[in-house]
């Protein structure tokens, strides 16, 4: 019964084939100019971010070109380093280098936090001085 099913729903002939393969379109077949540009930005932004990705997942490669730009700025400079001390300062500066710290309580993070509460300041305030025009 299967090979009954198979056989009724294939092709008879290379002709009838050939005009099924004809009528099927493929996607992305009928695209607009438009669409196809947005297709190639992504893409586009694809490869950059891969390719953004390798370069951070290489870091012995970084520690090495960060360490040679280095030792050319303390020559030039004039400064005495050896490599050791160069190694670690870039372990210091790695293992430090996505580390959160808390701001300092200050009028500063106040300011911030204000801002960043205004709506809700501006809301409270608003009903404040409604309520105090009504009730007063």
């Amino acid at each position: 019964m299967a090979n009954a099913q198979a056989q009724a729903t294939a092709p008879s002939s290379m002709e009838e084939l050939r005009q099924r393969r004809a009528k099927t379109k493929l996607p992305g077949e009928d695209l607009t100019i438009a669409e196809t540009l947005r297709v190639m930005d992504v893409a586009r932004e694809l490869r950059d971010r891969r390719a953004t990705a390798e370069e951070m997942f290489r870091s012995d490669e970084v520690r090495i070109q960060l360490r040679e730009k280095l030792m050319r700025t303390a020559e030039m400079s004039g400064d005495r380093v050896s490599e050791a001390e160069i190694d670690a300062a870039i372990d210091q500066y790695l293992s430090n280098l996505h580390t959160y710290e808390a701001p300092k309580p200050g009028f500063k993070k106040f300011m911030a936090y204000c801002w960043i509460w205004r709506t809700r300041i501006a809301m409270a305030a608003a009903a404040a001085a409604g309520a105090w025009y009504f009730f007063a």
